[in-house]
């Protein structure tokens, strides 16, 4: 099989159980910093007419729906390495690994792409809601929704603790698939060790077989 080492039978339960762990507490973990970051910034930016801020609160609730599907993923797998043996735990598990997966991956790539338009534009969408978007003035009035303190490094610190727990999610979650794959023997490629066999016509075996009982009797005379 193509992937990680193949396992013996008896690690499966514990394998699974080790990861279906991990992407619990990532999952909650992701849950937690984006439920932070919508609750200081994101709600207010959202109501803003505005593609960069639409773009920042799609980004931020796919990452907290990445995070539920991660909890989801670990029970699956929890449940799984208790009953190996069940045939829709495993397709289950290999059907959330998998989207699972992917949706971390695009959730680490948007969460990059969000971070690097921001130290861009030096935080100008985030405090597109106050009055003014010079930090300066911003800490003397009294025009916005929001505590302006240091929320431009809290807002960008926050998200790379997520591109970091996104895409840990996407490895635990892609190592759960394998392995699942595995336990259900499933061979994504495989190499042909397999000889080649030469189907020979039976009136050429005959003509063969008596060439090499000549040969025999001719060597014994």
């Amino acid at each position: 099989m193509c992937g990680p080492k193949p396992l013996d039978k008896t690690l499966f339960g514990k394998v699974l159980m080790k990861q279906g762990l991990a992407l619990i507490v990532i999952g909650h973990l992701n849950f937690i910093v984006g439920a932070i970051v919508h609750g200081l910034v994101l709600r207010h930016v959202a109501k803003v007419v505005d593609s960069l801020a639409l773009q920042y609160s799609i980004t931020n609730i796919t990452a907290v729906a990445s995070a539920i599907l991660s909890i989801s993923c670990g029970i699956v797998a929890i449940v799984l390495s208790r009953y190996l043996a069940h045939t829709s735990l495993r397709w289950a598990a290999v059907i959330l690994s998998i989207i699972n997966a992917i949706i971390s991956a695009a959730c680490t790539v948007g969460l990059t792409v969000s971070v690097i338009i921001t130290v861009a534009n030096e935080g100008r969408t985030l405090f597109s809601t106050c009055g003014t978007t010079n930090l300066e003035l911003i800490q003397i009035a009294h025009e916005c929704p929001f505590d302006p303190t240091r929320i431009y490094s809290t807002t960008l610190c926050l998200w790379v603790i997520s591109i970091i727990l996104d895409a840990a999610e996407m490895v635990f979650s892609a190592r759960c698939y394998f392995t699942v794959l595995q336990l259900m023997d499933v061979h994504l490629c495989r190499k042909s060790n397999k000889k080649v066999r030469i189907q020979i016509p039976l009136e050429e075996r005959r003509v063969r077989s008596e060439e090499e009982m000549l040969d025999g009797n001719s060597d014994w005379l």
